[in-house]
């Protein structure tokens, strides 16, 4: 097998208020002081580029390559690569959140939507994860919020190692402190941050918050998905959406994937596993191309595997 029927990719790290240092300490990939909240694992998405590490394609731009090499990803009409991954860690909770549908994000951002998802890799016990809220109607939301009332506005929930999290579009949301996560999402990074716990900056200053389009998208209809966890699945489907499928594979020896003319992203979460020769660890992810029609993954490990349907 050519090795450019698989495209190994470096994603980028990412700064954030509510990171730290996990990716230094823990996964070794960076010697930086910085509070660092993210790795962009796979991406296409201007804010952050993934780089192809092989052959014929090395030191390109996910982008660039999806774009000029159809032939690899299904010959897909799209213009930008569809999906985002990200490997987060947090030490402090993060700004409760709400995204918007494509339809919304088109005509007011010029990205997709963000409908996402959250795999659960690690947690502490006081670890936890606002899903939803207890408001009826938007008058009743705008009442919680005028009379600053989010402690009975939002459902925060305990979480598992293993638990994985449907985020639709609309869907008010926020992870809490000390979590590591796998997230899985539409490739934009529009977030229209809700509430941010009057938190201070180093200048004394609140961080911005984008209230009324959050009002806009923020969906009333009851979160009521059943939460799996990875461990208790009975076949590899984790979640199936619109944009995309959602697969677990829990490696022993090895797995021999077959596959048609889709392209897929897998996502190693724990352990070591080698693809072509080359190890994969936490952190890291790869594409299988429409060329690549099987292929035996071997080691010791647990990957997540994504098929974009977009």
């Amino acid at each position: 097998m050519e090795k450019d029927q698989v495209l190994f990719l470096s994603g980028p790290l990412k700064e954030r208020i509510w990171g730290g240092t996990y990716f230094k300490d823990v996964l070794k990939i960076t010697q930086s002081e910085e509070p660092i909240g993210e790795l962009w694992s796979c991406s296409g998405h201007e804010e952050g580029e993934s780089i192809i590490l092989n052959d014929t394609y090395k030191g390109k731009k996910l982008s660039e390559v999806f774009l000029n090499h159809k032939e690899l990803f299904n010959n897909s009409k799209l213009n930008d690569f569809p999906i985002l991954i990200k490997l987060i860690a947090t030490s402090d909770k993060l700004s409760v959140q709400v995204h918007p549908n494509d339809e919304y994000a088109r005509l007011n951002e010029n990205q997709y939507g963000k409908t996402e998802g959250w795999l659960i890799l690690d947690e502490k016990e006081d670890s936890s994860l606002v899903i939803g809220h207890n408001a009826a109607n938007k008058e009743e939301l705008i009442t919680y919020i005028q009379n600053d009332d989010y402690s009975h506005l939002l459902n925060e929930i305990k979480v598992n190692k293993g638990d994985f999290y449907p985020i639709p579009s609309g869907t008010i949301h926020a992870l809490g402190k000390n979590l590591v996560l796998l997230e899985i999402q539409q490739s934009s990074d529009v977030t229209y941050r809700f509430y941010d716990y009057h938190r201070k900056d180093k200048n004394g200053n609140e961080r911005p918050l984008h209230v009324q389009k959050a009002l806009d998208v923020t969906s009333f209809e009851k979160y009521d998905f059943n939460i799996n966890n990875i461990d208790d699945l009975k076949t590899p489907i984790l979640w199936l959406n619109q944009y995309f499928e959602v697969y677990y594979y829990n490696i022993d020896k090895y797995l021999d994937l077959v596959k048609g003319n889709e392209y897929l992203i897998c996502s190693v979460i724990e352990g070591s596993l080698k693809v072509l020769g080359e190890e994969m660890t936490l952190g890291k992810s790869f594409i299988l191309t429409s060329n690549c029609k099987n292929i035996r993954i071997k080691g010791k490990g647990k990957l997540i595997v994504t098929k974009s349907l977009m």
